[in-house]
């Protein structure tokens, strides 16, 4: 499986605004959920575009397996591709459980999920880019606020009536 049998599967994983993805977002809390969508929409862009450039996992470098370069390319492809697979399945783990553990957990278990592939990836040295890992963490945060906004409006409609 390759890098690029992954774009599909980012799209169900959500979408996210480009100008917010820096390391210090401001959540716009007057926003609706069509901007919400739009926001997601973008981000999602922004993710897909760096898997299909390979820069969403860095590292990996040349290697040699067998005595073959070529096999040694295809181990570091193949590792790549498992090791963005298992992040982005953790970070739609992490979306689910934002309603039962609250953003925090869902912070610390993505960092961990980093955390584990770059120790895992062994001697192929494999890392998730710095962006992407800020993309997800957003993606994150737009999710949490999103579902404490729609919360609040519950309340409030609640109470009225």
């Amino acid at each position: 499986m390759g890098l690029s049998s992954l774009i599909g599967e980012v799209s169900v994983l959500g979408r996210r605004d480009r100008r917010s993805a820096e390391p210090d977002w401001v959540v716009d809390r007057t926003a609706g959920t069509a901007d919400h969508q739009a926001r997601l929409d973008l981000l999602h862009d922004e993710m897909k575009t760096l898997i299909k450039t390979g820069a969403a996992i860095v590292g990996g470098g040349q290697a040699t397996y067998n005595g073959s370069d070529a096999t040694g390319r295809r181990l570091v492809e193949d590792w790549t591709a498992l090791m963005l697979r298992s992040y982005n399945l953790e970070a739609e783990n992490c979306l689910r459980m934002l309603g039962a553990g609250g953003l925090d957990a869902a912070r610390r278990r993505l960092d961990r999920a980093a955390s584990a592939i770059e120790r895992l990836s062994g001697t192929v040295g494999l890392r998730l880019s710095p962006r992407y890992q800020a993309l997800r963490t957003h993606e994150l945060e737009l999710t949490a606020d999103h579902l404490r906004r729609k919360a609040e409006s519950r309340r409030t409609r609640r109470i009225a009536s």
